[in-house]
């Protein structure tokens, strides 16, 4: 029952390790304090650009404005920073994890090479016994080198729908960066 188990995570690997790299980079990773920050200071600066009246005092309202601006760029390069940090993070999780599934891959395969997965009566397999049985197994029985391959198929296929349903939903591929409106009012067209 071990190596049913064993084997049929390890097949499906495929599909947890970027689920379960997506948590930890959510439990550990985040917005930092600085750019909480930031963003208290905009959100004040734009309730203060409200109190402002554009056409009375116009040199104090371009001034707030500006420095909402230089936040708002700085709070952008902060975002940034992190996403290529979660990035670099993601790839060193998702290199070593790949490393560890592989190995462990290669060492149940030799160690279990002749162990059947599960043993079922030879008449419901009968076309594909000795294709279920490949290399070492008798027929009836499916090996682990078959299991494995059939999980990471089935997998795979769960992947790849799953997959083409969350594209259709629009979700953005990089960092997301709230867009701020600046408040700035747009001037009539001239005729």
């Amino acid at each position: 029952m071990y190596l049913l188990l064993l084997t049929t995570f390890l097949g499906s690997a495929e599909m947890l390790i970027p689920g379960f790299i997506q948590f930890l980079l959510k439990v550990v990773g985040g917005e930092s304090v600085a750019e909480l920050k930031i963003k208290q200071e905009i959100s004040k600066m734009r309730l203060q650009l409200q109190t402002i009246s554009m056409v009375d005092q116009f040199a104090s309202y371009a001034k707030v404005q500006r420095k909402i601006n230089v936040l708002n760029q700085h709070y952008k390069e902060k975002v940034m920073e992190r996403f290529i940090g979660e990035q670099n993070i993601r790839l060193g999780i998702t290199g070593v994890l790949w490393a560890i599934v592989g190995l462990m891959c290669l060492w149940v395969v030799w160690e279990h090479r002749t162990n059947a997965v599960v043993a079922l009566p030879q008449d419901l397999v009968w076309p594909l016994g000795p294709v279920l049985a490949f290399p070492y197994c008798q027929n009836g029985e499916i090996s682990v080198v078959v299991w494995m391959a059939i999980m990471r198929a089935v997998c795979y296929r769960i992947t790849k729908s799953i997959g083409s349903t969350l594209k259709t939903t629009n979700h953005p591929a990089g960092p997301t960066i709230p867009q701020v409106a600046t408040g700035t009012p747009v001037a009539p067209p001239l005729d």
